[in-house]
């Protein structure tokens, strides 16, 4: 007989095979772990977030008999909202040198993101300290900011020990310049998977190959559409 202990955590996380000629079945919010003939992966749904996501770079060197599964990242609320995230770039460079926080808080009850900034008990160049913001009972957090002002956007020793929990989670640097940059990614409960695809990255391209043509330029152009695009969905 199984220990209820063990019991507990397998109702918390269960472990299934993916289906070799079936479709893998759907889940309650929560989370699981598919073993797949091309790898191990972690499935992750909730209200905001329906995510499949390797936990290693490569398949079993033993030929499972299961089914293959593919990674998966989707949003209820659709691409990241590029006007938000513009609002904090603007709200960090006004508070340069210092670093800044913020949250995309997602309610359930509207299915849509809110932009808020956290308040900082300590804040310096380097490092900050600060509370989130209060958040109503259908409320939770889905995409976590902050910034590094002059310095580069990287993820930090700090920034991997406070990175908890499921979320998205972006940092800005070099927000002294015209163009600041940006890293983002996907936090599964110590597990990150970059995001190579986002908003930010693509005005950030354009914004740069459009650089040379001046202002009106760049509201016009490239930079502007990709904004509307994302914005869109």
């Amino acid at each position: 007989m199984m220990d209820p202990r063990d019991q507990a955590l397998l109702a918390t996380c269960p472990v299934v095979a993916a289906p070799r000629f079936g479709a893998l079945s759907d889940m309650p919010n929560g989370q699981r772990i598919v073993v797949a003939r091309n790898g191990w992966f972690v499935q992750t749904r909730l209200d905001w977030l329906d995510s499949i996501t390797a936990l290693g770079p490569e398949p079993p060197t033993m030929r499972l008999p299961y089914g293959e599964v593919q990674e998966r990242l989707r949003f209820s609320f659709g691409p990241l909202p590029i006007r938000m995230i513009e609002d904090f770039v603007a709200y960090g460079r006004a508070h340069l040198p210092d670093e800044v926080a913020g949250v995309l808080i997602y309610a359930r009850s509207t299915g849509r993101l809110r932009l808020a900034i956290c308040e900082a008990e300590r804040a310096s160049p380097i490092h900050i300290d600060y509370r989130r913001p209060p958040m109503a009972g259908d409320e939770t957090v889905a995409v976590d900011l902050h910034t590094h002002g002059h310095g580069p956007a990287f993820w930090s020793a700090d920034d991997d020990r406070d990175d908890q929990g499921i979320k998205v989670a972006g940092v800005f640097g070099l927000l002294d310049q015209r163009v600041p940059m940006a890293c983002f990614r996907l936090v599964i409960n110590g597990l990150y998977k970059p995001l190579e695809r986002h908003p930010w990255q693509a005005t950030q391209a354009h914004a740069l190959r459009s650089e040379d043509e001046g202002p009106s330029a760049m509201r016009d152009g490239w930079m502007w559409r990709v904004m509307r695009r994302w914005q869109r969905g």
